[in-house]
Order: structure tokens, then C-alpha cells, then sequence
């Protein structure tokens, strides 16, 4: 990092190499491919400029540049407010004898609304939960990424989780 902060191409270059796959993986998780790229790219070029305020005696070099992705995937989010996956009006019409029509439909509804509550919650506690469930991340590692405690990375997962379960307890009107 010292080299990157003099300016030093080819160092930078070797850190790219060495964490840029594993930069677009954990986008990738969180947006669609274009977006994720240009996280990738956003923080890398982030450090490059900020390389100088990089301080060893506080993160790894790789919590440091794992937690200025995950910053910026949030504000992506932030901007676009959609989740990666496929919505189900996505997904192919795959004919079943196993379920009846209602029952099918039932399902697709019960999955838009599992989107829906989940994109609405605040973006850390999404960001959270996504790295927990999709990311497959331990506790640990999302405080990493997230830049806080583990029992705080905790918190984020369980209220996510909390409030998944009370929004879909809550009764609906009908008026959709």
C-alpha cells in the first residue's frame, strides 16, 4: 500500500490482480453485473486515490477494501433501490401437475412480497441480511464489511430478519 500511495502502478496493478476477483464476487451478490462492475472499479479507484489514508494498525488491507465495496454497493442500491435476483415476472412459466393453479399463484404473490419487504428494509440491515443469507458470510465477516462490531453485524441480521417476519404477519387491505 505504501507503493500504491507513491503512485506506483505496477503495485497497484498486483493489488488489483490479487483482489479484484474476489472484489466482483462479493458485488455480484448485491448488483447486476454492470452495477457490480462499476462498484469494483469506483473502489478501486477510491483506493487509489485514498491509498495514503490507509492504516495497517486498523484493518487488513483486504477488510479496508472489502469495506469501501460494500459502502459503495449500498449507495448503488441506495440509487436504484432494486435487487439483483430475478423478479418472478422474470422467471419462465414451468408447467407442474404437482400444484394447482391457485396454490401457484399463491406462491408467485408470497414471493413478490418477499421481495418487496425485503428491498424495503433500511440498507444496512438489507445489506446485512443478503450477506448473511446469500453470501453465506459469517458474523465476523460482515462486521468486517460493514465496519462494525460482530455483536452490532448481529443486531443488523436479526432486526432484518425480525422485521421480514412482522411485515409478513401484518394483515393486508386488499387495495393492491
Amino acid at each position: 500500500m505504501q507503493a500504491v500511495a507513491a503512485r506506483d502502478e505496477r503495485a497497484f496493478r498486483r493489488l488489483v490482480d490479487r483482489h479484484g476477483p474476489k472484489l466482483r464476487a462479493i458485488a455480484g451478490q448485491f448488483l447486476d453485473s454492470s452495477a457490480a462492475d462499476d462498484a469494483v472499479q469506483d473502489s478501486l479507484i477510491a483506493l487509489w486515490r485514498h491509498a495514503g489514508r490507509y492504516d495497517p494498525s486498523r484493518a487488513a488491507l483486504s477488510t479496508w477494501l472489502y469495506r469501501i465495496l460494500v459502502n459503495r454497493c449500498i449507495d448503488i442500491r441506495r440509487q436504484r433501490f432494486r435487487w439483483p435476483w430475478s423478479t418472478i415476472d422474470e422467471a419462465e412459466d414451468v408447467p407442474s401437475d404437482d400444484i394447482s393453479a391457485d396454490r401457484a399463484l399463491a406462491g408467485i404473490e408470497m414471493l413478490r412480497s418477499v421481495e418487496d419487504i425485503i428491498a424495503s428494509l433500511p440498507p444496512r440491515q438489507r445489506m446485512a441480511l443478503m450477506l448473511a443469507t446469500v453470501g453465506d458470510r459469517t458474523a465476523e465477516e460482515i462486521a468486517a464489511l460493514l465496519g462494525t462490531t460482530r455483536s452490532a453485524a448481529e443486531q443488523l441480521i436479526a432486526r432484518a430478519r425480525k422485521g421480514v417476519r412482522a411485515a409478513m404477519r401484518e394483515p393486508t387491505d386488499g387495495s393492491d
